[in-house]
Order: structure tokens, then sequence, then C-alpha cells
């Protein structure tokens, strides 16, 4: 049940991303997760932390996300306590660039 949560997590995720890039022919989208070890409260700021230090700005709060752009591209970390497990999305036109940004934001959690 865990794995179909998260893999429905992870589907709407890349649909919103999709949805969001749509101006673009074809967007890059790149994608992480890693098991969750802390609260739901500390991985939202963690996240908003690496956002910040990766240069993703304009940063959006959702209950289970948060959101930044920087220029053409969007990230995102989706912390989901409960099935102990984070998603990392980036987002942009760039198909070099969207796992390079993914890398920053990944490392800088």
């Amino acid at each position: 049940m865990t794995l179909k949560f998260a893999t429905l997590g992870l589907s709407l995720g890349i649909a919103a991303f999709a949805s969001a890039t749509s101006a673009q022919a074809a967007p890059a989208i790149s994608t992480r997760w890693k098991d969750l070890t802390m609260s739901q409260e500390d991985c939202l700021q963690r996240a908003e932390s690496a956002l910040s230090t990766s240069s993703f700005g304009r940063l959006e709060r959702t209950p289970q996300s948060r959101y930044g752009t920087r220029g053409d591209y969007t990230a995102a970390i989706r912390c989901v306590a409960e099935n102990k497990i984070v998603f990392f999305i980036v987002g942009g036109p760039s198909r070099e660039t969207a796992p390079r940004y993914m890398n920053e934001v990944f490392d800088n959690f």
C-alpha cells in the first residue's frame, strides 16, 4: 500500500511539472527520492533550506511540499513522513541542466 501511494505521489508530481512547463515542446524532468528519517516539519524546513541554498527563489508552500523557481526551472521537494519518503523533482527546458539542478537540490537537502 505504501509503494502504491509513493508511486501515485511521484506520478502526480511529474504530471504537475509537465503541465507547468507545457509551453515548451519537451520539458526535461529529473526526479529522485530517498528514505525519510525525520519528522514532516523537519523535512519541510530542510526542503526550504535546500531550495534556497540551490538558488531557487519564490518559494511556495503546501502542507507536504516546497517549490521554488530558478529561471525557467521549477523544483519541488515533497515530504511524506507517514510513508518515510521524500521526493525531489526538477523540471525545465534543458535535459542537461535539469539533472544538474536536481543534484544540487538533492545534495543540499
